[in-house]
């Protein structure tokens, strides 16, 4: 099996590529209080919020996935992906360093998908199959530590990945 031509192939709707910006945008994070600056990546191709994070006094900090989501919806209804640059946003090709991503429904799926190709491959495709992550990975703008950001759990829970065990996020 050539496991790089089975990217989104039995998808209905095939995953498109990310179509990365970054900006800052004014938000308010509760329905009372005052605007805070945040900064954004948003994915055009999807159209969605990547990954925000409000920025006070100086200190930035992660949006949680409910106000990540507001700030789409909100962005959206203003129709920001249509024209980012008029925005103010920028063309990035890739995750900036400090954003911690989100993922859209399809996104996990298809790396539920390939985390399925990971635990079948042997030891001679399991390499073929990483190459697949990877570059499902680069086509959403991110890389596998990206997904580890993503899904970082705090210290206190331990390690969620054995020493040698096969893994979606290596």
């Amino acid at each position: 099996m050539n496991w790089l031509d089975n990217v989104s192939s039995d998808s209905d709707q095939p995953i498109a590529p990310a179509c990365l910006y970054q900006g800052h945008w004014q938000h308010r994070l509760h329905p009372y209080g005052d605007l805070v600056m945040c900064r954004v990546v948003l994915d055009v191709a999807e159209p969605r919020v990547v990954a925000a994070q409000a920025i006070e006094n100086g200190l930035p900090d992660d949006l949680d996935s409910s106000e990540v989501q507001d700030l789409s919806q909100l962005m959206l209804a203003q129709e920001v992906h249509h024209n980012p640059t008029a925005w103010g946003f920028t063309e990035c090709r890739m995750l900036p360093t400090w954003a911690k991503p989100t993922f859209s429904e399809s996104q996990i799926e298809e790396l539920e998908r390939i985390q399925g190709y990971l635990i079948e491959a042997s030891e001679d495709t399991v390499d073929s199959v990483l190459e697949l992550r990877d570059q499902f990975l680069q086509g959403i703008g991110m890389t596998h530590n990206d997904v580890n950001r993503a899904v970082r759990q705090p210290p206190q829970y331990g390690q969620c990945i054995r020493k040698g065990a096969k893994s979606l996020v290596n």
